[in-house]
């Protein structure tokens, strides 16, 4: 079982960190935490400071409480790019932050988390941003 965690350091994704380092540590499985960005925004090979931080940051954390971690940086369309990762690293689950958005927002702006559902060849879950 491998373990894809797509992860953008938003604090809405702090919950899904959190779960997935527990779910990969519980499972004693490798946790690939994965961010994408775009060519526009910058190189993948030189990412930007604040990408670099917040990767380095998820990266430490998930050694830290005992998972075996790997970041990886890609280009391309977000939804997109998790699916093509999971695939290329036999992943059995994606695990994806799902923030609190309008039904509004999410028609007009689509949503990487819904598409990752639809079209997963693996078990995908999602971790609300919210805390009840």
């Amino acid at each position: 079982m491998t373990i894809l965690l797509a992860y953008d350091g938003r604090s809405s994704c702090e919950r899904a960190l959190d779960y997935a380092i527990k779910h990969a540590v519980n499972f004693n499985e490798p946790l690939y935490v994965l961010t994408v960005i775009t060519r526009e925004q910058m190189d993948p090979e030189d990412p930007d400071l604040a990408v670099r931080e917040y990767m380095e940051a998820a990266q430490k954390k998930a050694s830290s409480e005992g998972a075996i971690v790997h970041s990886i940086i890609e280009t391309g369309k977000p939804d997109e790019t998790v699916l093509d990762v999971a695939k290329r690293f036999a992943c059995d689950t994606i695990i994806v932050g799902r923030s609190d958005r309008s039904s509004l927002d999410r028609l007009f702006l689509g949503s990487v988390s819904d598409f990752i559902v639809k079209n997963a060849e693996c078990t995908v879950i999602l971790v609300s941003d919210k805390v009840e």
